[in-house]
């Protein structure tokens, strides 16, 4: 990028969008409303700016967002915590809305060679059907398990409460399978998915959804994304235990399950190799940790490919 390029990073909140340019000192804010959207498109246009940063806040960002795509402007969406560790590894701690709209900005500038996934939303809508879903399966579960403690006089109570939140898990469930059959992509690529051991179609929605790198980049930059690849924690001579962080929590918690399935009920690569680490007195967390890491790398590799796991080499 030249130094006479500008990029522009917006600090995404409920009721305002500030914005900042890198390099620059340049900013604005502007309500989160339509009439904002319209003006943050002029105001970016007229600086001739190509290529915008937003954080993931909430959903906060996806109206911005789209506006400013439909203006022509590149648009990153970066995850809050990344850019809050660039601004503490440049030293500053302060933060207010002017000031992380700035290192928004910073932030994209130093990242511009990373691919943006294009805005779907058509997939944006499943992602909100499968959050609902979760919030329901979630509720259903803190429910079930007060039953038995809970006075006689409201058992009963709670259990017509689980059943309903059964029930419209199993409407989102068919809200979801429509919503994915309808999209050819995506169907072909839960079809592919649901062919790996322990993958059934919540935990191949949810993979494919939320992940939508899946297929498109490295094994290694998957399991980043994800939040299963080992972090070195070595200094002079000390060796330090390896540890995962980051990626989305509910992806974390689909593959986790998956990994589990597939190492306990199955048979096959996952299972293998789940034997070898807990023979090589591997802690059992450590080893279910370890499946899902090989786990989403072989899937990612099997969807770059246009294969299904059992095309894959054991």
């Amino acid at each position: 990028m030249s130094e006479s390029t500008q990029v522009a990073g917006i600090d995404c909140g409920k009721a305002f969008l500030d914005i900042g340019l890198f390099p620059g000192a340049d900013k604005r804010r502007v309500a989160n409303t339509p009439e904002g959207h319209r003006e943050v498109v002029a105001w970016i246009a007229a600086r001739r700016i190509i290529l915008e940063g937003l954080d993931a806040s909430g959903g906060y960002a996806r109206p911005i967002r789209d506006a400013l795509r439909a203006a022509g402007v590149s648009v990153r969406v970066f995850d809050p915590a990344r850019v809050r560790f660039f601004a503490k590894a440049k030293g500053q701690r302060a933060k207010t809305d002017n000031l992380d709209a700035a290192v928004i900005a910073d932030f994209t500038a130093a990242q511009t060679t990373v691919p943006a996934i294009p805005a779907d939303p058509a997939r944006e809508e499943v992602a909100g059907l499968l959050k609902a879903r979760r919030l329901l399966v979630d509720k259903r579960a803190d429910l079930s398990k007060s039953i038995t403690q809970a006075p006689i006089a409201a058992r009963e109570a709670l259990t017509r409460a689980v059943e309903h939140l059964a029930r419209e898990v199993a409407v989102l469930d068919a809200a979801i399978g429509q919503a994915t059959k309808a999209q050819p992509a995506l169907s072909q690529t839960l079809q592919a998915l649901r062919t790996a051991p322990g993958i059934g179609p919540v935990t191949a929605t949810t993979l494919a959804v939320l992940r939508p790198e899946l297929g498109r980049t490295s094994g290694e930059k998957i399991a980043a994304l994800v939040g299963v690849a080992p972090f070195d924690h070595d200094s002079g001579k000390m060796r330090g235990r390896r540890h995962i962080a980051g990626g989305r929590a509910d992806v974390r918690r689909a593959l986790s399950l998956a990994a589990l399935s597939a190492a306990i009920n199955t048979k096959g690569v996952i299972a293998h190799f789940h034997n070898t680490l807990i023979q090589r007195g591997k802690p059992f967390k450590v080893a279910v940790t370890a499946c899902m890491r090989k786990l989403i790398v072989r899937l990612n590799a099997m969807l770059a490919k246009g294969a299904t796991w059992e095309a894959q080499p054991a």
